[in-house]
């Protein structure tokens, strides 16, 4: 009589195996079933002074039971409407910088882009503190009027 063969199928292709890796992976695979279905299960407890029977619900549970139990979630993504809007300011607001001057250019990419602070961009420009901030809310008014546009 002919020698039983054993095949295992991964990625869609029979392959041959010998018994004992047939025998090891189908025993894994039917132990994880195991603990799959016991962490699904509801559990009956007894309490042991009161004889009171009492049901533990699983530690896996569907989306819906949460929700029929009041949980609350929290909605930490961002809509798809936000990304949209977001996307269509940036391009606005990268357009409009075009519009600025080369001095305003270099102002806004100092503070904004390089994260300089007001004083720093002052020794740059060779102009005081105060200068820039002024400059800088003046860049800041045009931008808002020529988005607002």
């Amino acid at each position: 009589m002919s020698e039983k063969r054993f095949y295992l199928h991964i990625n869609g292709k029979k392959v041959e195996v010998t018994e004992e890796i047939y025998r090891e992976y189908y025993r894994g695979k039917d132990k994880e079933h195991y603990f799959m279905e016991k962490l699904k299960r509801r559990r009956r407890v007894v309490n042991p002074d009161t004889q009171e029977e009492s049901s533990l619900p699983g530690r896996e549970q569907s989306y819906e039971q949460l929700l029929e139990q009041h949980w609350q979630f929290s909605v930490t993504e961002t809509s798809v409407e936000d990304i949209v809007v977001n996307t269509i300011m940036l391009e606005k607001l990268k357009n409009v910088l075009g519009n600025l001057s080369d001095e305003e250019k270099l102002l806004v990419k100092e503070l904004f882009y390089q994260e300089k602070t007001e004083r720093e961009v002052a020794k740059i420009f060779s102009v005081s503190q105060n200068t820039i901030h002024y400059r800088k809310n003046m860049v800041l008014k045009k931008l808002k009027k020529m988005m607002e546009k």
